[in-house]
């Protein structure tokens, strides 16, 4: 029974509660359009039929400063606003969705209805744009869309620098009144007033602007009756938080739009086409393009992209062309050096070629001419040794100087046709050589020619004889001239 009881106060806590939230009253904000010196007829039947369709919550009105209301929106503390289409574009992103906008006898476009209108004071000659530069001008705030942002469209539209247009920019706020007064004192040359303003005030008060002040190239508008020295653009648009369910704005949009044209043709409808707005803010780069101002990496390229693109491939092509351009030169430096190469090479066996052909040339000059004073000699000797033994002389010193003579003349005369035999073709003498006896003989007989060279010599030659392939006297002549080589280093030491 208990539990029954704390259950079904529970629930009756909560169901209270849910009730209490649901009848909270909705706040609704405005600056120029909730003020009561700027206020239309609208204004008051607006906040009624809103309150009969959220009934049974309450509406609250507040009007606030321009600050104000830009914080308002940027941190969703209101539940519905009035403001003009500048502000609602510069806070999209905060989840605003536009609902219904106004339309008055003097805009009967919602899409083109808001300008500005520039006056200059009475009699300083400035009618003109041109004729308003370097000049001084109050505005109402830094960021105000109905006034600064929408004079310095117009001042980049006619090719000038909004940045450096004025001698002087001072900001007095959205009092029209207050910034007329300080036009007529001499404190600035010109200000502005919203569109309409001008006609509304002759309408209401019977004063007429334009007696007071000059009109800055006016434009005669199609969808405004009102004159603006500027473009037009959305007129007052009625925003929602996202904060609010679905079925409550609807149950307001339909209110507002069955609410019948008053006795001034103001009624609410609808705005089709921001895209002047978005393009405004894009041009002067502020509000939601405020970051052109400054050179991302994205905007570098949305900006650049086909010059990033054709710069990338112009770099990319020199680059492999300097490459490709290496590799051939470098291909072509080894070919040409390889060329080079191959031809010192033959330069080197052609002079090699040249200078044995030389060689062999004199080599049988040499050889033919020696050959005949060598067989003189060879047949001298001979015929002194059977001369000697005819005699019978027994002097040993004779005969073996007779047998020295003829065995050296008989090898003169071997080395003689060894050349010869060369002269005409490599390789024509074959035989065997033994190497212990070829060195033997040849060391005897250098001994012999050299009698004090006994003690340079150590023979140790291994038992047996070995026997190599090479004609008897070519191995006696290397012997021959490594012995001698050998015999005159160590004479030179």
């Amino acid at each position: 029974m208990i539990n029954h009881s704390v259950f079904a106060a529970s629930l009756a806590f909560i169901t209270s509660h849910a009730f209490s939230a649901d009848l909270k009253p909705l706040t609704l904000y405005g600056v120029e359009f909730t003020r009561s010196s700027t206020q239309l007829q609208i204004a008051n039947e607006t906040y009624k039929t809103i309150e009969r369709a959220i009934y049974p919550r309450k509406l609250i009105v507040q009007t606030v400063s321009l600050k104000e209301f830009e914080g308002i929106l940027a941190d969703n503390k209101a539940d519905i606003v009035i403001t003009n289409s500048g502000i609602y574009r510069r806070h999209i992103l905060n989840g605003w969705r536009d609902i219904v906008t106004l339309v008055t006898k003097m805009q009967p476009d919602p899409d083109h209805a808001i300008g500005s209108l520039i006056l200059s004071r009475k009699g300083s000659g400035i009618r003109s744009w041109a004729e308003l530069k370097g000049k001084t001008i109050a505005l109402n705030t830094p960021t105000a869309f109905q006034g600064t942002l929408t004079i310095k469209k117009e001042l980049l539209d006619k090719k000038y620098d909004p940045n450096n247009f004025f001698g002087r920019i001072g900001y007095l706020g959205t009092d029209a009144g207050k910034r007329l007064d300080a036009v007529k004192s001499g404190a600035y040359d010109s200000t502005f007033v919203g569109s309409c303003y001008l006609e509304r005030l002759k309408q209401k008060e019977g004063r007429d602007l334009t007696r007071e002040f000059d009109l800055v190239e006016p434009k005669t508008q199609t969808g405004s009756l009102c004159l603006t020295s500027t473009e037009l653009y959305p007129n007052y648009t009625l925003l929602t938080s996202p904060n609010l369910n679905p079925g409550l704005i609807r149950s307001i949009a339909e209110a507002l739009l069955k609410l019948p044209p008053n006795s001034q043709g103001e009624y609410w409808s609808f705005a089709s086409d921001y895209r002047q707005v978005d393009n405004m803010y894009r041009a002067i780069k502020s509000g939601p393009y405020e970051h052109l101002n400054n050179w991302t990496v994205k905007r570098i390229w949305q900006e650049f992209k086909m010059l990033i693109v054709i710069l990338f491939f112009t770099v990319f092509f020199a680059v492999w062309h300097i490459w490709r351009t290496g590799q051939m030169v470098t291909r072509a430096t080894n070919e040409i050096i390889e060329f080079t190469e191959i031809q010192k090479k033959n330069i080197q066996k052609h002079e090699s070629i040249k200078s044995a052909l030389t060689v062999s040339g004199l080599s049988s000059v040499v050889a033919h001419e020696l050959g005949q004073p060598l067989a003189a000699s060879m047949f001298f000797a001979s015929s002194l040794k059977k001369l000697i033994k005819r005699l019978e002389i027994k002097s040993v010193p004779m005969q073996e100087a007779v047998d020295g003579l003829l065995e050296q003349t008989q090898k003169a005369n071997d080395i003689v046709k060894l050349v010869q035999n060369y002269s005409k073709t490599r390789g024509g003498l074959q035989g065997r050589a033994y190497v212990n006896h070829t060195i033997n003989k040849v060391v005897t007989v250098f001994c012999k020619e050299h009698p004090d060279s006994r003690d340079f010599f150590i023979l140790d030659l291994k038992t047996g004889d070995a026997e190599v392939e090479i004609p008897q006297i070519e191995f006696e002549l290397v012997i021959s001239n490594l012995i001698r080589n050998s015999y005159q280093a160590c004479l030179h030491r």
